[in-house]
């Protein structure tokens, strides 16, 4: 994230309670689509291009969150995984793993029996920190997957450093971050539009370390950490707005950590005064698809590396 109104904005910091809080409605944008889905579709098919999954010994979900890699992984390539390859889906918070344990009882007791079946008996949720992922052994895992989470850690070089660790010699590893929010700057309008009437100081919006933000940096940051042959792209990842009103009072209600910093120091009724001028930003910036839906862009990097 980044904000204008001041040159020395707070840090981004999230706590695992943070994501307990939003873990329901997180996982409810998620299964609507999000701006996620397309990275998270990239970072699977970069994976098996590289390395296919039919080599796959360990896959590891770093910061899975209600298990939408997972899912995608398994929804297109169960076929290809091999009947003892061990699928782990780790996160720091506690919420987010109870979801991704609720999926995969769900899909055991809905699939008929076969190779998506037998991938989900395979998958498990764990607490972990990617910061620290012991007990997970060095040399342990073929292929990891990070969607957009190593550059909210508190350390996110030392997170680098853990994957490095578990990933065998030759492994591979996917990630993302956030090149530009469209969302967010609009957030970040609306709340100076609605501070000042409320009569409340407006906040700064919390910012991400820059270095993740740039294929550059983020291409050093991997090399730093010991990892080879990086490869970077580009992706759209927008947000699709079919009703921006509903759209834009889910989102501030989420209490997803991206708006609580706006939203935790308002009462209800002040939250309305965000939300009536962020519907209004959404409706001027925005452009209209041929469904009438309003497109808020996003633009992800998305890496693959060796160890």
């Amino acid at each position: 994230m980044s904000s204008s109104t001041s040159n020395n904005p707070p840090k981004f910091e999230v706590k695992a309670t943070d994501w307990d809080r939003t873990a329901a409605s997180y996982a409810q944008l998620a299964s609507q689509g999000s701006p996620m889905s397309v990275p998270i579709t990239k970072l699977v098919e970069m994976l098996q291009t590289v390395s296919p999954f039919d080599k796959a010994t360990t896959i590891l979900d770093v910061g899975c969150g209600p298990g939408s890699a997972t899912s995608q992984l398994i929804s297109t390539h169960h076929d290809i995984i091999p009947s003892n390859t061990q699928l782990l889906a780790t996160d720091f918070s506690r919420g987010m793993v109870s979801i991704v344990s609720q999926v995969r009882d769900f899909k055991l007791g809905s699939l008929q029996d076969g190779t998506e079946k037998s991938t989900w008996s395979r998958v498990v949720p764990l607490v972990m920190d990617a910061q620290d992922l012991h007990p997970l052994l060095d040399d342990f895992v073929s292929h990891i997957i990070a969607n957009f989470v190593l550059f909210m850690t508190d350390d996110p070089p030392k997170a680098l450093k853990e994957a490095h660790r578990v990933l065998k010699s030759g492994g591979v590893f996917a990630l993302s971050s956030w090149h530009r929010m469209d969302w967010m700057d609009y957030l970040v309008i609306a709340a100076s539009h609605a501070f000042p009437t409320i009569g409340k100081p407006t906040p700064q919006m919390p910012e991400f370390p820059a270095q993740w933000a740039s294929v550059d940096g983020v291409r050093e940051l991997l090399r730093d950490a010991g990892f080879k042959d990086v490869q970077l792209e580009f992706v759209g990842a927008p947000i699709v707005m079919p009703k921006v009103e509903a759209s834009v009072h889910a989102f501030l209600n989420s209490g997803n950590p991206a708006v609580t910093w706006i939203t935790d120091v308002l009462e209800g009724n002040e939250v309305e005064e965000v939300e009536k001028q962020l519907v209004k930003v959404v409706k001027e910036k925005c452009e209209v698809n041929d469904k009438g839906a309003h497109i808020l862009n996003g633009t992800a990097i998305l890496a693959i590396c060796r160890n």
